[in-house]
């Protein structure tokens, strides 16, 4: 079969590498779907993703497309292996995009981009393809459709057919075949299949045992500098060198990590993409590499998520900093800082990874969308709305990396522009904390009174007042306690409805949200409080499958201003794992959090969303969201175990102060 025409891989048959600047999407069959280079946010120039027949990629694979290929991470990293095998040989694909020293992860300043390193070549895609025993045919293909397919291109072989150039619209890639050791004969040649627009560079070879070609491509500001790329610049680089010292980045950076416990595996690939979805030269965490996987096949709820939510990113930082990693936080408060803001009423929600508050959305009508999903989606319309748990999220994300000695640790204090900001944050929380808002699940559906955002407007309040207290900073401490216990009264009147047992979506309604099971994890109440145990047991009731995964919400039942539904939110899951734990119900918790990890992918990664009826993963792919939660839950469940065998206590009680410690 044709590969412009193949059916569509599963969301998450993928693997993934990075460079914390940007994301690319490897499926088994050796083909990039997906890439935006040299970004998380450049307009995409492979994207079969989302159009199966229009869309660009980048596969290098056995000339003969029935033999298929067994996927691997490279032990503590994010560089890919791909094995194809068959009676005649094998050959091993290995994929990874060059980090630079672990010095150059940490941020530098706003507003920086990723064109060049600083020895002055551009980062890039490095695909190795060897033969390990016997021989095989191999065919790379290379098709490059620039500005999400919405570019033509010009196509140009350089001499002596060691590389090409390929350009459209703004967009100028430099491909390199570069040298080495038992280099074999190869041919190379330009390809323009019937009724495709987009002309294709091919590369054939038959490769003998210990023989190996490499390919490396590169973005160029200009056709001029793509051109120097693939002549020139990418001929020069040792990416022998390069692998190993990416293996050796990644893995210096996880001896970092606390993690241990049985689950440490799980924890181990989740911190690794939590790392790889950080943006080195700012500091910014995007929510997921991909836009417009659909939460629903066929169903119009894609998004793009190549952006910074700030809820997403300071969840993230909850989970590394669980795990021992501080660097992260640091470069993000330092982010948080930067940004243009002159007051909570014009903070947004989200920005881009360089503070960008531009991310006005429009459709890509040149897209199909993943198995006919549309619209495809870019930019984000919810950057627009009025979302007050981001208040709480911002200021809880401080607490946490003061609490746990992350300013005497870098030599800073909370004292200062930052305190300032945190008091211009808690000011304005007190002032609109009673008013509607579009709440965490972006609803388009109009403004409401969500529980969840109320609670963390009480959030927002509790930890500025804490700092305050321990530090003996400047505050209105005698009215910012007032307006928390006012809050904290009005959350329980009309937030927790005593017909069904079970606290709300939204003020005095009776309709159930998963957001709610993130009460106690924030402090607000106990876990073996009444309420939330009858809470939890009524979500356990009326918002899980069959499998016992969790909605967020019921999509029939709310009116979100979109159409058609939507699989069960995995972090959702997750937080009911982690609400079983703290109550006690150990065994409930741990069969859940197995069953949810059986839903992983064959690399461990997790996508947005889980349809167990069908066994399929939705919603962009890999998404943060969901590796927070399962660090979170994998740590929550391991303290709660060893509180009730140390203690030797009653589980209740051993969850209080398990909650208690973590916040």
């Amino acid at each position: 079969m044709n590969t412009n025409t193949r059916n569509y891989q599963s969301i998450n048959a993928y693997g993934v590498i990075g460079d914390c600047h940007s994301v690319v999407l490897v499926a088994p069959d050796g083909s990039v779907d997906w890439g935006c280079l040299p970004d998380f946010d450049s307009p995409a120039i492979f994207c079969r993703l989302l159009d199966a027949q229009r869309g660009g990629y980048f596969q290098i694979a056995p000339s003969d497309r029935n033999i298929r290929g067994t996927q691997r991470y490279l032990r503590g990293s994010n560089v890919l292996q791909t094995r194809f095998t068959s009676e005649a040989g094998e050959v091993m694909l290995t994929d990874f995009m060059p980090v630079e020293t672990l010095s150059a992860w940490q941020f530098r300043e706003l507003n920086n981009n990723t064109w060049t390193r600083e020895d002055g070549s551009c980062h890039c895609l490095v695909r190795i393809v060897e033969c390990v025993q016997g021989e095989l045919p191999i065919t790379m293909t290379l098709k490059v459709t620039p500005d999400y397919a919405g570019a033509p291109v010009d196509v140009s072989l350089v001499p002596h057919g060691m590389g090409a150039v390929i350009s459209g619209g703004q967009q100028h890639v430099g491909l390199g075949v570069v040298g080495a050791y038992r280099l074999p004969s190869f041919s190379m040649f330009v390809r323009q299949d019937a009724g495709d627009e987009f002309p294709s560079i091919v590369v054939q070879a038959t490769l003998q045992e210990g023989e190996r070609l490499l390919f490396a491509v590169g973005m160029g500001r200009n056709a001029r500098a793509a051109r120097r790329l693939a002549e020139e610049e990418l001929h020069l680089r040792n990416f022998d060198w390069e692998l190993a010292h990416t293996l050796h980045c990644w893995r210096t950076w996880l001896k970092g990590s606390l993690n241990s416990g049985p689950y440490a595996h799980w924890v181990e690939r989740s911190a690794l993409v939590l790392k790889m979805m950080t943006y080195a030269p700012t500091g910014a965490i995007v929510a997921a590499p991909t836009t417009s996987l659909p939460e629903e096949v066929g169903g119009e709820r894609n998004w793009d998520y190549r952006y910074t939510w700030l809820r997403d990113a300071t969840f993230t930082l909850y989970a590394l900093n669980v795990l021992g990693f501080t660097e992260e936080a640091h470069a993000f408060t330092h982010w948080l800082r930067r940004l243009s803001y002159k007051n909570g009423e014009d903070l947004q929600i989200m920005y881009g990874i360089r503070g960008e508050r531009d991310l006005s959305e429009r459709e890509l009508p040149q897209l199909s969308g993943y198995c006919a999903s549309q619209p495809v989606r870019i930019g984000n319309g919810a950057a627009e709305q009025k979302q007050m748990d981001v208040f709480g999220e911002v200021l809880d994300c401080i607490h946490l990396f003061r609490r746990q000695g992350g300013f005497e640790r870098y030599g800073e204090q909370l004292e200062g522009p930052l305190w300032d900001m945190m008091c211009l944050l808690v000011e304005h929380v007190c002032q609109h904390w009673q008013g509607p808002d579009n709440g965490i699940w972006e609803v388009r559906g109009g403004l409401r009174h969500f529980v969840y955002s109320k609670v963390m407007c009480w959030v927002a309040l509790d930890r500025a007042i804490r700092a305050a207290e321990q530090l003996r900073l400047e505050a209105d401490l005698l009215r910012w306690r007032l307006v928390r216990d006012q809050i904290r009264a009005d959350i329980l009147i009309h937030g927790y409805n005593t017909r069904i047992g079970a606290f709300t979506q939204s003020y005095d309604s009776e309709l159930l949200d998963a957001s709610n099971l993130l009460l106690p994890l924030v402090g607000f109440i106990a876990p073996d409080d009444p309420r939330m145990r009858s809470t939890v047991d009524r979500i356990l009731e009326h918002l899980t499958d069959g499998r016992g995964f969790v909605y967020r919400y019921h999509a029939v039942d709310t009116d979100d201003g979109l159409s058609g539904g939507e699989g069960t939110f995995t972090i959702c899951t997750f937080w009911l794992v982690d609400n079983l734990s703290m109550q006690g119900r150990i065994d409930e918790a741990r069969s859940l959090f197995e069953r949810v990890l059986g839903y992983a992918s064959h690399l461990g990664l997790f996508s947005e969303e889980i349809d167990s009826r069908k066994n399929i993963a939705l919603g962009n792919f890999p998404q943060a969201f969901t590796h927070i939660a399962l660090i979170n839950s994998a740590y929550n469940l391991r303290k709660a175990e060893m509180r009730m065998a140390e203690h030797h206590t009653d589980p209740v009680v051993a969850a209080i102060r398990l909650q208690n410690g973590n916040r």
